[in-house]
This record gives structure tokens, C-alpha cells and sequence, in this order.
């Protein structure tokens, strides 16, 4: 059975699309009314809704009448031997991947594990994966598992197939339940230590009644941070390097942007903001690490033309320090990176302390801080530290913060609140104010001491992420219980949690069971765009082409913007 490497992108393992299978199970069946999207989705919606149970699902793994899974499948000594060993496949792959995999097998193969299509002189054909080559031989493995030894010189055309050997419709002989309940054994399938963080976030997700999640699409890779434009295309910073645009729910295959960056850790392109009078300049901003000539935070603008930026255009608005020089235990992490507008229109950027501390309480450096700077990277002489420093350093408006992964501003108010990652004991949400000390590393957390500001909430360490400002209109606008709120998120804990910016005390759950969201953003219209991710580019189980891009949309809000369509 494979189900784990012809969908999945290059994302994921290399080496998950050997294939096995039965032929009662994998040839010639189709969902009830078809082998459709719409059938495949709305398995795809059970799974990611419901929990399923693990110990049908591993009845439905090793049963023939079932998926079968175990002829072809090692799990913990258990099982075949032809297909990849599936014993840490929970730990490696998120809930959704796991999903699309089973349905949709032919969606994008890994190079490498592409099946070979053959036509031999005497008019056969036979395709399947390369068990062995010699300069003679050739060794073909169907979807049977059987295998088709051939005499090169009997071949007369030789390709690589675009479809799996695995043919669509693997589900296809289960119930939805039996679907789900395979999923839920998949993700029971991890090792003790669980290297990668967040993979140990089994959903499904869960939502409040009347909203619905979709996912809009995969195969990003390493997602840091996304940017909505007013005409809904939405603007993702891979780690890696590229400014990548969806558009009309779909991946744009050429990039916006492609930058040299250093992409150690949790350094590489890590925010994305566009300028409020988008619509008629075209300005796109970014924050990323550069290696050139030593690795640094850069701040640079870009002017589009059309989805892509336009050649040259990018200036270089900000320069940050050589991180070589200011030590750290690991000092490629902590890199911030968010940038926004506020409603003065200036441009304010998040600066990580990459993990050397003492740097956050000086004015001689921009690790550990927000920064407020003009839009044309000028430095507004109303900064608070401005005639305490000197030079770009004069671009500090906040100190004493350890990680500011992401902040957001209030529409109207221009409020700020910022999300920083805390240490052993505890995540963040601060309130920004101009020359504010938040005091790491001498103080986190809940403080009396009059030096430092303290969070206007915390809860206990983990890896707080993306945030947002809910909007108040829009044709899909959520509900008014929502509108003003303040949207943040847990990497690790795969939750979303709302607060009253008002009421600080009032924080309540809004998503759980998501995988290593890292960023949310709100839609012109109302509904909310999240980005999952695989392990950051240092942990030894990412793969390129994992993250995702979802949306949660609230029915009466689809209601609503159905009938502005008039129906449609």
C-alpha cells in the first residue's frame, strides 16, 4: 500500500513512494458515485472532523479485506518488507498529508520514485517502480508486488510514468469511519522521544459550531509568515528563501521573490507585510536573514508587477547587525522577523535576540527588539531612544524581549500586541509601547518589578505564534462576539486562542488540534487564513514542500457572501 509518498511533495520522505498493494484493493474501485474530488474531499473533511479510533484503524492496516497495509509495510519489526517502515510516520507527518497520500496517490511523486513505464519490442507494456538495473536487466515491481524481470533488449521505449502504480481510489473499499480510523492509527505511530516540534498535536481540528475549515493549499515549503492583499492573494515567506503568492486557490508556480538568504535554524525569510496603499504602489516588504557578507537581518522592499516583483526593485531599507559578533547558545535562533504597519504609518519590524540574552537590554544593537522606522527606511526623529543613540540605532522604539515571533496591530486603535517566545516558563502577549522594557532576560513572565512591563497574558512555555486582529466587517465576517478580538496561536500545543485586548483575563479556545501552525491572518473578507508547517530547517526530519495553507470560513458568513453573489 502506498500511501505515503506519491502525493506527498518532495515535502516529506524520500523514500515514501515504494509501493506495494492488493489488487482487490488497489485496481479497479471507485467511490460510491465516483472516484471524485468531491467524494475524496469530503473523506478528506471526515478525517480531519473526527478523531477515528486507533485500534479499528490498525484492524483496517492489517486486514486484506481492509487496506491491507501490513503485506506491504513494517511497523516495529511487524509487517513486509517492500514498502518504507511506517513505525515514526505519526511523528514525521501531519494529519493532513497523511490524508491526501491515501487519496490522492498520483498528486506529485517524489523524484526518484517515479514509476517506469516500458513497451517491448513484441508490443507489451509493463510499468512499475526499478527494483534492480544491471546493464542487461531491468527489474520492474507492479502494484501487485510482483515483479517483471526484463531484457534491455527487448525494450523499445522507455519513460517514467506521471501516475503512481498505485492507482487512485485506496479508500475507495473503506467506510468514512474506517478512513478516519486508519488516520488515527497513523499518527499513533511515532517514537517516544518525538524529536520534531508539534508532532505530537493528533487532531482532528476542532472548531466552534457554524465554522468550517479547507484547506486552500499544500506544498510549501517551511512556511515563516504570510501577508493577505486586498485582492485576496495571499503573500508566504518560505524559510528558504521564496516569497511564494496564492492566488484564486492556487500556488503560483513562479515565486514573487527569491532571495539569498541564510536559512540555518530559524534564520531565512521570516516576515512579509504590504505597504496600506498596496492596491496603488505595488509595495511588498520583507524581513530575511542574509548571509552577505556575514549573516544579518535585512529589511528590504520590493514594488510588484503583476504576481511577481519587479526585476532590480528591491531596496535595501535596513541593515542589522553581524550576528557573529553577539554570541548566543545557538545563534541562528530567536531571528523575530514580523514586520507591520501601524497606523502612523510607520513600518515597525520584531528583531529575535538569537538566544544571546544580554543583547535585548542594550542600545547597541537590534536583537531583542521592535523597531520603528518610515517607510523608505528614514528613522522618524520621534523614536523614544533617538537621542540616546546614534545611527540606525535610533530605529528602537521597544527593548528587553527574547523572541517576538509575531505581533499585530489593531485597526482604528493601533494598538499593539506582540506574541514572544519564552523560556522555560512562559509564553507572552505584550502590549507595545513606545520605549517599553519587557525585561529579558532579567525578568518573563507576570512581574511587580516597576523596571519592566509585564504580558497582559502568559500561560506556560511553549512556542506562542501567529496573530491577528479580528475584523469587524467583510462578507464573511465571523461572528460579533469575534470582531476586535486578538487571534494568537501555539506551535507546538496546535491551538488557536482569542483575547480581549479589553479583558485580558478573558482568553478562550478557538481551534485546537491544528499541526505547527506558525502565522494566521485575516481575509478582506472576513475569513482566516492559517499557515501549518512542518519542523524548522535544522531539525532532522524537515522535508521541503510540507506546509499548508488552510482557511476557516463561518457558515453564516459563506451564507452571506453567497448572496452578495447572488447565489452563485
Amino acid at each position: 500500500m502506498d500511501f505515503l509518498g506519491s502525493i506527498l511533495p518532495p515535502a516529506i520522505f524520500a523514500i515514501m513512494n515504494i509501493t506495494c498493494g492488493l489488487a482487490a484493493v488497489l485496481m479497479g474501485l471507485a467511490f460510491a458515485g465516483g472516484d471524485s474530488a468531491a467524494e475524496r474531499a469530503a473523506y478528506a473533511r471526515h478525517a480531519m472532523a473526527n478523531r477515528g479510533d486507533a485500534a479499528r484503524g490498525r484492524a483496517v492496516f492489517d486486514d486484506p479485506k481492509g487496506a491491507g497495509c501490513v503485506r506491504c509495510h513494517r511497523v516495529r519489526g511487524r509487517g513486509g518488507a517492500i514498502g518504507p517502515d511506517l513505525s515514526n510516520v505519526g511523528g514525521k507527518l501531519a494529519r493532513e498529508h497523511l490524508i491526501e497520500s491515501v487519496l490522492e496517490p498520483s498528486r506529485q511523486i517524489v523524484e526518484g520514485y517515479r514509476s517506469t513505464t516500458v513497451a517491448l519490442e513484441d508490443g507489451r507494456t509493463l510499468s512499475g517502480l526499478v527494483k534492480d538495473e544491471t546493464a542487461d536487466r531491468l527489474t520492474l515491481v507492479d502494484a501487485e508486488a510482483r515483479e517483471h524481470p526484463v531484457d534491455k533488449r527487448e525494450i523499445a521505449a522507455r519513460r517514467f510514468a506521471e501516475t503512481s502504480i498505485m492507482p487512485a481510489g485506496l479508500a475507495s473499499g473503506l467506510t468514512r469511519q474506517q478512513f478516519a480510523d486508519l488516520i488515527a492509527y497513523l499518527q499513533t505511530l511515532r517514537q517516544a522521544d518525538q524529536p520534531t516540534p508539534g508532532s505530537g498535536t493528533i487532531g482532528p481540528v476542532q472548531l466552534p459550531p457554524g465554522f468550517a475549515m479547507e484547506k486552500v493549499v499544500g506544498g510549501l515549503t517551511a512556511t515563516t509568515a504570510l501577508a493577505v492583499a486586498p485582492d485576496g492573494r495571499v503573500f508566504v515567506c518560505e524559510q528558504t528563501g521564496s516569497l511564494r503568492v496564492v492566488k484564486d486557490g492556487r500556488l503560483l508556480p513562479a515565486p514573487f521573490a527569491t532571495l539569498s538568504v541564510d536559512s540555518q535554524w530559524e534564520r531565512g525569510l521570516i516576515g512579509v507585510t504590504l505597504d496600506p496603499n498596496f492596491a496603488s504602489n505595488g509595495f511588498v516588504y520583507v524581513t530575511y536573514v542574509s548571509p552577505d557578507p556575514h549573516p544579518h537581518h535585512r529589511v528590504s522592499r520590493f514594488t510588484a508587477r503583476g504576481d511577481v516583483a519587479e526585476p532590480g526593485s528591491e531596496k535595501v531599507l535596513l541593515a542589522g547587525d553581524d550576528q557573529r559578533r553577539l554570541g548566543g547558545v545557538v545563534p541562528a535562533g530567536h531571528q523575530g522577523g514580523a514586520l507591520h504597519f501601524g497606523v502612523d504609518g510607520k513600518l515597525y519590524v520584531a528583531i529575535g535576540e538569537q538566544t544571546a540574552r544580554e543583547p535585548s537590554q542594550r542600545l547597541d544593537t537590534f536583537q531583542g527588539k521592535l523597531l520603528r522606522i518610515n517607510p523608505d527606511g528614514t528613522i522618524p526623529a520621534d523614536n523614544p531612544f533617538f537621542s540616546r543613540t546614534r545611527g540606525k540605532y535610533r530605529a528602537i522604539w521597544a527593548i528587553g524581549l527574547r523572541n517576538p515571533f509575531t505581533f499585530a496591530v489593531q485597526p482604528g486603535t493601533g494598538r499593539i500586541l506582540i506574541n514572544d517566545v519564552g523560556d522555560s516558563r512562559w509564553e507572552e502577549v505584550d502590549e507595545g509601547f513606545a520605549g517599553a522594557n519587557y525585561g529579558w532576560p532579567l525578568s518573563e513572565g507576570p512581574t511587580r518589578d516597576p523596571r519592566f512591563r509585564g504580558p497582559i497574558h502568559s500561560y506556560p512555555a511553549a512556542s506562542i505564534a501567529g496573530a491577528a486582529f479580528c475584523p469587524g466587517s467583510g462578507p464573511g465576517a465571523f461572528p460579533e462576539k469575534y470582531r476586535g478580538k486578538y487571534f494568537f496561536m501555539d506551535f507546538v500545543q496546535g491551538w488557536v486562542k482569542v483575547l480581549d485586548p479589553d479583558h485580558s483575563a478573558q482568553v478562550e479556545t478557538f481551534a485546537a488540534g491544528l499541526t505547527r501552525p506558525c502565522d494566521l491572518a485575516f481575509a478582506p473578507d472576513g475569513s482566516l487564513f492559517i499557515l501549518l508547517r512542518d519542523a524548522w530547517v535544522i531539525d532532522d526530519k524537515f522535508r521541503p514542500h510540507t506546509g499548508t495553507l488552510i482557511r476557516i470560513r463561518h457558515a453564516r458568513g459563506d451564507a452571506a457572501s453567497a448572496d452578495r453573489r447572488g447565489g452563485s
